[in-house]
């Protein structure tokens, strides 16, 4: 992708809005990331200091100072704290799965870019946001859109964007709690077995293929992992009841989204059957949880000046 797709401007008030992501998507571990429609807006412009106002999604819980890690990204490109009035309105669901730390960081890249004499192009961007987060997967989506293939060699990432139609939709469960990714991460094993490598390498890779293709009913073949979602849901309650309600109605298929709490249903048609038994589960359980849905977008993240 060329710097053109991320416009820059020369003009002081910034505007950039960055969608949210869902991640793995059942086998592909660390690896696919896909935009969804759900968006963090920052707005900025020049000030004496550094100021942060938060509101939407989570904003109780955001930092508005410096440990934001929207002015920590734009500081990692500035070399200093940048000296702006930050506003943060923030659509991302702040039960986790959905990619806000990642559309954070390229927020406050694309911000400190913005106000860097020093312009990285988007190919920059990306290495800079995969340094930061530690993985690919959602600062991919949340830069380029769509769904994104994301492999490590010696020379680095190496990723492919797939454009995804509108045909497919995501019903979610957003519970009231977060799972926490460094908690998500260290109950995983540090080895699995050949059979189980090579489950996730055939599933995954008929994932992308039935996502390239349009083929989206292979889908409901694709969705098995062996790597994580056996044990990361145990971290989220009443998962397989979910899940079960899911295909029950018709869904394609049904995985954890990120590292959780979020899940997501797979789904072409019958969205609506999905929604309600996942809302009538929710009342019938006594919880406190939401239900939405939610579409891919292949529009990655964009710098807007008014």
């Amino acid at each position: 992708m060329s710097k053109k797709e991320l416009p820059l401007s020369s003009r002081s008030f910034k505007r950039i809005v960055v969608p949210a992501s869902t991640s793995n998507l059942g086998p592909g571990f660390d690896t696919l990331g896909l935009a969804v429609n759900r968006y963090l807006i920052v707005e900025a412009e020049p000030s004496d200091k550094l100021s942060v106002e938060v509101s939407g999604e989570g904003a109780a819980y955001i930092p508005a100072d410096d440990r934001n890690l929207i002015v920590v990204a734009a500081k990692k490109l500035l070399g200093k704290t940048p000296e702006l009035k930050i506003r943060i309105q923030n659509g991302i669901p702040a039960c986790g799965g959905f990619g806000a730390s990642g559309a954070a960081i390229v927020g406050g890249l694309l911000l400190g870019n913005e106000f860097s004499t020093a312009k990285l192009d988007t190919e920059g961007i990306y290495n800079v946001a995969v340094e930061i987060e530690g993985h690919p997967d959602n600062v991919s989506a949340a830069i380029f859109g769509g769904m994104v293939v994301n492999a490590r060699n010696n020379a680095g990432y190496a990723r492919i964007k797939i454009p995804v139609d509108g045909k497919l939709k995501f019903v979610a469960i957003l519970p009231d709690s977060r799972v926490e990714t460094e908690a998500a991460r260290k109950i995983l094993p540090a080895t699995v077995p050949m059979a189980e490598a090579v489950s996730n390498v055939q599933h995954s890779s008929l994932l992308v293929a039935a996502l390239a293709s349009g083929e989206y009913r292979m889908i409901k073949r694709a969705l098995k992992d062996e790597l994580h979602e056996k044990y990361r849901k145990k971290l989220i309650p009443h998962f397989d009841e979910f899940a079960s309600a899911a295909l029950d109605h018709g869904a394609l298929g049904f995985t954890v989204s990120g590292a959780g709490s979020s899940c997501i249903a797979f789904c072409l048609d019958r969205v609506d059957t999905v929604s309600e038994s996942f809302k009538e589960l929710v009342r019938r359980l006594g919880l406190n949880w939401r239900v939405e849905i939610f579409e891919p977008v292949n529009k990655g993240a964009e710098v807007l000046t008014d």
